[in-house]
């Protein structure tokens, strides 16, 4: 039983399996043939070689199982062994054309030729639609893609290289193979269509089963290159292109009232981390980081590489609420990752995050931008956040956390703070602002030293010991002045050290510098 559902395999897969039984067809009559059989024997046994490598039997149980029985036939058992093979992949082809099949379409208007082609192509697993005229073809084009065409050079509406001149000049239809079949014999024809950019040129009459090999195997090598083409080098996702042809392909198929969101997620302080180990080192991490989204983000419908450091996400069904909280689930577990495989320390780092609803009408272009917008807004707030809603409505506040016993001290840099464009959290001891911190999304943390419960020093070891605030700035404020206690906080992983009484001008000024300051957990931060 075929466990895979063929609409949702690679189509270089599927056309893979075609061309494989195409093959097939060809060369099993050779068997009972004089003199042939040995070497159609060992092409037979090539065949099922190279389905067994090529990954295309993965979820195939039957089809794998008969591979191996070709494989170990005798010369007396092959025979029935590559026709099971063949039956199973036919039943398999049958269901690919019924599920998606990759359309062979036929511009032939020679009735008896016409249904000669459709028989071998339909027998090797395709599937194919005739018409007669260049005008029937490009209506259809209009309303579906093809895989490859075959085209006649002679047409009751035009000469066929004609008709490949327009197929090859339009963008919906230029990276589709063409085979051309004619009549007109000699050199001069067929040199004039491939310089049009016909893939073969076949002179009538011709070995329809030989010519039944050859589209299965163009249509195979086609979609494994389309395929490559969609796919980024680097993180082995989809890649923009991709990206938004699974989208128009998703709009399309949903019923009209689906709701979607995007959400584009950006690594912070990449370029940073690429200017410091480089290129190579930022590509690894890079790629393990798809990998990481890939198995987090499994509810999002589409997932890619949209550039840079940068991804996106589709999901259908969602609000950009929802949505927000899947991501934000996606950023908690990655906070966790260690990504320093090579640098003989721990790497921690965060994404940012902009998801916004797309509206019914709205173009996609708008919703990209929207949700560029809202990105902005989650890097602005003091990144490794996720922002979700329309970012027009979002003023971007980074958080302070403040652990602070001095009541007057509280109101003193909560109302300055406030006035510079920060939301302050306080909390009176270390113990409160240790428990509170992890759902603070605080960007910077200030703390004194003297506090009951827990001192300032001890909150500063646990704050550095959480996964979440290995990077995070942490200011000392304090009128603790012995050299002993500035090089205890430094040790602990301080970022700055202030004393009491301090200019409130100068600690804003020190509070910003901090938080432009690339800092990544666990890796030393080039000054």
């Amino acid at each position: 039983m075929d466990s895979r559902s063929p609409a949702a395999e690679p189509p270089g897969i599927r056309a893979g399996l075609c061309a494989s039984l195409a093959a097939l067809a060809t060369t099993l009559p050779a068997l009972t043939q004089p003199g042939e059989a040995a070497e159609a024997a060992e092409s037979i046994q090539r065949i099922a070689r190279s389905l067994r490598t090529s990954g295309a039997l993965e979820g195939r149980p039957e089809l794998a199982e008969q591979a191996e029985a070709v494989l170990a036939a005798d010369s007396r058992g092959i025979r029935e062994a590559a026709a099971r093979l063949m039956d199973g992949l036919a039943a398999v082809a049958r269901r690919s054309a019924d599920a998606d099949g990759e359309l062979v379409l036929l511009i032939q208007d020679d009735e008896r030729l016409g249904q000669a082609i459709e028989s071998a192509l339909r027998a090797a697993g395709r599937r194919v639609i005739r018409v007669p005229t260049a005008a029937a073809a490009w209506e259809l084009l209009r309303r579906q893609a093809a895989g490859l065409i075959v085209l006649d050079l002679i047409l009751p509406d035009g000469d066929g290289r004609n008709v490949l001149l327009e197929i090859r000049s339009d963008p919906r239809t230029a990276a589709i193979p063409v085979f051309v079949i004619s009549a007109r014999f000699g050199s001069r024809p067929r040199a004039e269509c491939f310089a049009l950019g016909a893939e073969s040129y076949l002179e009538k009459p011709f070995d329809l089963e030989a010519f039944a090999v050859q589209v299965s195997a163009s249509m195979s090598r086609h979609a494994n290159q389309a395929a490559l083409a969609r796919r980024d080098p680097v993180t082995g996702l989809p890649n923009r292109a991709a990206f938004l042809e699974g989208w128009v392909g998703y709009r399309g198929a949903q019923p009209p009232d689906t709701r979607f969101a995007l959400a584009i997620l950006n690594l912070d302080h990449f370029q940073w981390l690429e200017d410091t180990w480089g290129r190579r080192y930022a590509e690894s991490t890079l790629r393990r980081a798809g990998v990481r989204l890939a198995m987090t983000l499994r509810k999002s419908s589409l997932l890619a590489r949209w550039d840079g450091a940068e991804f996106i996400a589709l999901f259908a069904g969602q609000t950009a609420r929802a949505a927000g909280a899947i991501v934000e689930d996606a950023l908690r577990g990655f906070r966790k990752v260690d990504f320093g495989s090579g640098t003989g320390q721990p790497l921690n780092i965060t994404f940012s995050a902009g998801v916004v609803d797309i509206t019914p009408g709205q173009s996609f272009e708008e919703a990209i931008a929207q949700a560029d917008r809202t990105l902005y807004v989650a890097k602005a707030s003091g990144r490794n956040r996720v922002v979700a809603g329309d970012a027009e409505s979002i003023v971007p506040v980074q958080r302070v956390l403040l652990a602070e016993d001095d009541a007057a001290m509280v109101r003193l840099l909560t109302r300055h703070l406030g006035r510079e464009g920060f939301e302050v959290l306080a909390f009176p001891n270390g113990a409160a602002a240790l428990a509170g911190a992890p759902a603070s999304g605080a960007a910077l943390v200030v703390s004194d030293i003297e506090m009951p419960e827990l001192d300032g020093l001890s909150l500063l070891g646990e704050l550095r010991a959480h996964p979440e605030f290995r990077h995070t700035p942490i200011m000392m404020l304090t009128a603790m002045g012995d050299e002993s206690y500035v090089v205890r906080a430094f040790e602990l992983g301080a970022d700055d050290y202030v004393l009491k009484p301090f200019s409130i001008r100068e600690v804003t000024a020190r509070i910003r510098r901090l938080l432009r300051r690339p800092c990544v957990a666990g890796v030393p931060i080039a000054s």
